[in-house]
């Protein structure tokens, strides 16, 4: 507990600072690039009382520098404006500023500041354009991840509209018909206690506008974001490589060792992954510093090639939490990925015994679930997280059952991760008199990752509404908000159809996911697998672990030739 205090006391004296930050140093703070900060500082370190008064502060300021300020400082006011004005209509006003004040007073305040951006933005056509240039890079981006079907161009042109204040009423739009900022309102109120988060390495901003206050991030999602916007992260990671070695040096790399070489595309690899986690640590900071840590975090996956090895991965996090410590400046808001194995396990406990956070992955079963659970709950971190990955459960669960030809099998397989998460919940927050382990779902939470589309239904988020945490990945999300969906209550206390779970037992990984001692023999798996060490090399060995960790080290690897690529790139031109 005394860790626990120690981390809480350092988060309160930083939301303490954040709170006394002047205008000037507000202004400051905009002027050096950190918009964000700035915009973040109003919604969530301000008594909503001053908002108005503060707000009008720093417009008056940023119209009267505007006009003789260089064309890069006019474009980091526009952003600040066009941030707030968006933000007003968004999730972000409900956590400080509703209900103390009322909702017209929030929206005059954001009429009047869009009233002042299109001021300012007909001052400068040309700053106007350069936002507007960097913001339809950014929509292209996230509808090409959303999986948009129509034209990505013109659906992005439709959004930005002719003027900045248009894309404010666009976006504010989009954003006031999303399924998921009711939910996130829902649990505000009370009714519920799931948050959900961002399954991607990038587009946070908008997912936090929705209610979302968590993000997984990791070389896998980044090299699929690359994909996506090979332009922008090509640019990236060159400066970085340049910030790391010489044109010369990067000849020597290329023309040296296979090992000269694997070690600097580790290292590049490293400070890719480093760099994005900090920015989503910084956009995620505000709701980590408001809630007292309790939500706010980014997961960071260690190097997926030291699975089973316990030592090297609490190194690599220990390592990784000092430096994030220093560029932050207080208290992490990460946690680290480790395996559902022994030698996960080993990682967890060391991790947590010092208060650092850990997410839990390649876990896909309740006996996996509740072996980390007590783990957990009994260490020091202020939160941890038990990823349970339902749709690479799902799938391999779907694939035997259609090999052996059981009827209904492809349906029944899609209740899988439903049925497991039921179980797990119960098992792990259950008090002892009920037969549960009695765990904090405050401080270990459970989390539903991998989401599967089956049409327009999506049970991994409709029939688990309750759940701790729920992770959504883009396209996942923009199908969820295609429509008004009803918000139906707890449904994760709900009973899978029996019916659907009779088929189930016929396949062996879903037994093996499901079964405990004490169940009946008639479900067992035919090998009982355990966190035991002496179970390591079966459990790495079943397909759910197998598939999902080898997809997790190929897609290291791809990111790793990326590197290489960017590499000799640079080499050529130089």
């Amino acid at each position: 507990m005394e860790i626990q205090e120690q981390l809480r006391t350092r988060i309160v004296e930083e939301r303490e600072k954040e709170a006394a930050l002047s205008a000037d140093q507000l202004m400051s703070m905009i002027e050096g690039g950190d918009v964000w900060r700035g915009a973040a500082n109003l919604f969530f370190h301000t008594e909503p009382s001053r908002l108005g008064e503060k707000v009008t502060g720093l417009v008056e300021r940023i119209e009267d520098a505007f006009p003789g300020s260089k064309a890069e400082i006019q474009e980091r006011y526009l952003a600040f404006l066009l941030e707030i004005a968006i933000d007003l209509d968004s999730y972000l006003a409900d956590w400080n500023l509703r209900p103390e004040l009322e909702d017209t007073e929030i929206s005059r305040i954001a009429s009047r500041i869009r009233d002042r951006l299109s001021r300012i933005e007909t001052s400068s056509p040309s700053t106007q354009q350069a936002l507007r240039g960097s913001l339809r890079q950014e929509t292209l981006a996230r509808l090409s991840a959303e999986g948009e079907a129509e034209d990505v161009g013109e659906e992005a042109d439709r959004l930005l509209g002719s003027t900045l204040q248009e894309y404010a009423n666009n976006l504010c739009g989009q954003i006031a018909k999303s399924n998921l900022v009711g939910i996130a309102r829902a649990r505000k109120a009370g009714r519920l206690r799931t948050e959900f988060g961002n399954d991607y390495a990038a587009f946070l901003k908008h997912v936090i506008r929705l209610g979302g206050s968590f993000v997984t991030t990791n070389p896998v999602l980044i090299k699929i974001a690359w994909d996506i916007d090979p332009k922008l992260w090509n640019q990236r990671v060159e400066r970085l490589i340049l910030s790391h070695y010489s044109p010369s040096q990067i000849k020597d790399i290329l023309s040296g060792t296979a090992g000269e070489l694997e070690d600097a595309v580790q290292t590049i690899n490293g400070h890719v992954t480093l760099v994005v986690v900090m920015e989503n640590c910084q956009l995620l900071r505000p709701i980590f510093l408001y809630t007292d840590g309790r939500e706010g975090y980014v997961s960071l996956q260690v190097n997926p090639n030291l699975h089973d090895e316990s030592s090297s991965m609490v190194s690599e996090a220990r390592i990784l939490y000092r430096e994030l410590e220093s560029r932050l400046g207080g208290v992490p808001n990460v946690v680290f990925k480790v395996p559902a194995t022994a030698a996960g396990l080993e990682a967890a406990r060391e991790l947590t015994k010092v208060g650092i956070g850990v997410t839990i992955t390649l876990n896909f079963s309740v006996f996996q679930m509740k072996g980390f659970a007590g783990i957990l709950n009994g260490g020091n971190a202020l939160v941890s997280f038990i990823a349970l990955m339902n749709g690479r459960m799902s799938f391999p669960v779907r694939d035997e059952l259609k090999a052996m030809g059981t009827p209904g099998g492809e349906r029944a397989a899609r209740w899988a991760g439903v049925e497991v998460a039921r179980k797990a919940c119960s098992c792990i927050y259950d008090s002892p008199a009920e037969g549960g382990l009695g765990v904090d779902p405050a401080r270990v939470k459970v989390m539903i990752a991998s989401l599967r589309i089956y049409d327009d239904w999506i049970p991994d988020i409709s029939e688990l509404w309750g759940i701790p945490l729920i992770t959504i990945f883009p396209n996942v999300r923009r199908t969820y908000d295609s429509h008004s969906r009803n918000f139906e209550g707890i449904t994760l206390s709900r009973s899978t159809p029996t019916d659907e779970i009779h088929v189930l037992f016929e396949s062996e990984i879903f037994r093996q996911a499901w079964w405990l001692p004490g169940d009946a023999e008639g479900c067992k798996p035919q090998r009982v697998l355990s966190l035991a060490p002496d179970d390591a090399a079966e459990l790495a060995d079943w397909p759910p672990v197998a598939q999902t960790l080898g997809q997790f080290i190929d897609l290291y690897r791809q990111m790793g030739e990326m590197v290489v690529e960017r590499m000799r790139v640079l080499a050529a031109r130089s």
